[in-house]
């Protein structure tokens, strides 16, 4: 069926009729867990699908996307303007109508990013809006709305010896330590961030369909990586490097702020939030980044970032 061998993304096994273009392959055997095919094309429908509305982000001319659940316990994920998800009630077998005239690369976009959060979030997990990267067995978590800078310093580490994780989508794992599934292999960047990439000898490099650079980097050779700490981007010109932990409160508030699918309205989704945010606040630092930004970015951007999670990690995990 699949033009590539099932990813494992997120900690979920994906299989798709399309090229999802992540090279995280399944071990051979695995079960299944989400089964994306092609189905037919859609006229553009920007109404709210039937039944329970369970989440609805943006409105007209700007509507985002909605989620609803009918009776039978099937959801449907409607990004308005580009397709339909129709998700069966386990979730594991998800059909995609794409709207006439949108470009079939943003099938793996949608897929890979929206799709798989739902998910996630359905199935209970914590997610993060974040990037992710990792060093000496420890990950940072760079978190965001679109455009606050997360893909950009993940690729400014990248430079510097660290490895993805994931881009876009990051899951926590609750437990004694948090862990992160490793999530996607490729970094998707506006423009000029890709510069930061460029010196790099085993990039792989392409346009997506949205016109973003997007570039595939090493990854860890685990399943999933401690989380160290969570970084919210803060770029300025005044040349300002500063990491600045936040106490449990303001850390409580700034990962509430950035969830990864806005507008939710489920009361079951939006308890469990609240309730992983909770526990991610005690059980790693949370620090806002105050960083310089460029192009050029400065050499001393990603040690000044490396040992604040040096000196603060060890102290949550005590």
């Amino acid at each position: 069926m699949s033009p590539e061998p099932p990813q494992r993304l997120y900690g979920l096994t994906v299989a798709a009729g399309f090229a999802l273009h992540q090279h995280r392959p399944a071990p051979a055997g695995s079960r299944v867990d989400v089964t994306v095919v092609d189905g037919a094309p859609m006229e553009e429908d920007r109404r709210t699908p039937p039944g329970t509305v369970l989440l609805d982000f943006g409105t007209d001319p700007d509507r985002w996307y909605t989620v609803t659940r009918d009776d039978d316990g099937s959801v449907l994920l409607r990004v308005h303007g580009v397709c339909d998800f129709a998700i069966s009630p386990d979730l594991s077998e998800v059909t995609l109508h794409l709207v006439h005239g949108a470009a079939p690369g943003m099938r793996a976009i949608m897929t890979t990013g929206t799709l798989l959060a739902l998910q996630l979030y359905l199935r209970g997990h914590a997610v993060l809006h974040a990037s992710a990267v990792e060093r000496d067995g420890t990950a940072v978590a760079f978190l965001g709305h679109s455009g606050m800078g997360k893909s950009t310093l993940a690729a400014l580490l990248c430079a510097q010896g660290a490895r993805v994780v994931s881009d876009d989508v990051v899951p926590v794992t609750t437990g004694d330590v948090p862990l992160v599934p490793l999530g996607a292999t490729e970094l998707r960047l506006r423009a000029g961030a890709e510069a930061v990439t460029a010196g790099l000898s085993d990039l792989r490099s392409r346009v997506s369909a949205d016109d973003r650079t997007v570039v595939g980097l090493p990854s860890p050779g685990t399943d999933a990586v401690p989380l160290g700490a969570v970084v919210i981007p803060r770029p300025n010109r005044e040349g300002r490097l500063e990491l600045e932990p936040l106490d449990a409160k303001s850390a409580l508030f700034a990962l509430m702020s950035f969830p990864r699918l806005m507008g939710w309205q489920d009361p079951t989704v939006l308890a469990q939030v609240f309730t992983h945010a909770s526990w991610l606040a005690r059980s790693v630092p949370v620090l806002v980044g105050h960083v310089p930004w460029g192009p050029p970015f400065r050499e001393d951007i990603a040690p000044a970032i490396w040992a604040a999670v040096d000196r603060l990690s060890p102290a949550y995990r005590a």
